[in-house]
């Protein structure tokens, strides 16, 4: 893609751009250029975690997640963690497996530096309150990563309503 004027080639540069405008219409973007491929969802988080993480995590500052993230938006942070000597908090889930918005909110600190939750759970089904997450951090400053390798395939998801800084799709999970 992209690397010749080979017939081929040029059909499938057209192909692959004509499918970020497909996701990009799919997820409701604001542009096609806001969609990155990555060869699975696990890639993009550790992408977002080591790139932002490298430049703007320090040593005592805050990584919130919840209980219920899949291994794939923990371990990223755990790496970035153990390098710049971060701490990773956890956002408690209750009886019913959900994480209340509440239980976000009394974490969040002025050394809060990027919150990374799961859409819905993968185990409990739990759907977290993404604009309300979105809303509290962005009065803070604070970046969003959301895994939406269980939301996107099971609810409509608009980026502009959720003004997410970053949206993590698997495509195997959507039967791509």
């Amino acid at each position: 893609v992209s690397r010749g004027v080979h017939t081929l080639c040029v059909e499938a540069t057209f192909k692959y751009e004509d499918a970020r405008k497909k996701v990009q219409k799919f997820i409701n973007a604001k542009s096609e250029n806001e969609i990155i491929f990555t060869k699975n969802a696990t890639e993009a988080i550790n992408l977002v975690a080591s790139t932002y993480g490298e430049k703007f995590i320090e040593s005592g500052d805050e990584i919130l997640i919840t209980e219920l993230e899949h291994h794939a938006n923990y371990v990223p942070w755990h790496f970035i963690r153990e390098k710049k000597g971060a701490i990773i908090k956890f956002a408690k889930c209750n009886d019913r497996g959900e994480v209340d918005i509440d239980e976000i909110k009394k974490l969040v600190t002025n050394k809060t530096k990027i919150i990374a939750v799961t859409h819905i759970s993968n185990v409990t089904g739990a759907i977290m309150p993404i604009k309300k997450i979105v809303d509290l951090a962005s009065q803070k400053k604070i970046p969003v990563l959301v895994d939406g390798c269980q939301g996107a395939p099971h609810v409509k998801v608009d980026m502009q309503e959720l003004g997410c800084d970053f949206y993590v799709i698997s495509c195997h999970k959507m039967y791509g």
